[in-house]
């Protein structure tokens, strides 16, 4: 039996709340934490799609929207990332088999995407010094959420 629209949304609310919850003690209270940087929500993101794209886009919005509120304080900041993610995987679901690796594969290009929007952005508006050193020590600390394809797959795709 596969998961109903909404017990994904309940699922996608607390990844989100979990991600900002892990986020913020394993870096307030961890100090030697130096080879994970968590993102629950943006791994999440290719295990939302099954019924139609109209209904994976709005729900990507609408955590967009409850991600922003949360954390960001940018305005349809993320849910314009979201969206953007979603139409990527919308093409390469197409294109790939559906099994777990195909996954592993989405939350690669999801991350690589979601880590070098923020990184342009940073560098656009001169925010902070940044180099491209910084994008690839993220990038690499994030790989690490690819595990998390095991704990989607089996949660999202097929429960019994």
């Amino acid at each position: 039996m596969l998961v109903s629209y909404k017990e994904k949304i309940i699922i996608s609310l607390l990844i989100i709340i979990l991600d900002g919850i892990l986020a913020y003690f394993l870096f307030s209270y961890v100090n030697n934490i130096k080879y994970f940087y968590p993102m629950l929500t943006i791994s999440l993101i290719p295990f939302l799609y099954k019924e139609s794209s109209k209904n994976y886009l709005k729900l990507l919005f609408f955590l967009g929207i409850i991600y922003d509120l949360l954390y960001s304080n940018l305005f349809l900041f993320h849910p314009m990332i979201f969206i953007l993610l979603g139409k990527v995987n919308l093409r390469i679901i197409q294109l790939l088999k559906e099994n777990i690796f195909s996954y592993m594969l989405l939350i690669i290009i999801d991350i690589l995407i979601y880590d070098g929007i923020f990184f342009l952005l940073v560098l656009i508006a001169n925010y902070e010094m940044v180099t491209y050193m910084d994008y690839f020590y993220k990038i690499e600390y994030s790989s690490f959420n690819v595990l998390l394809a095991f704990i989607y797959y089996p949660l999202l795709k097929l429960r019994s």
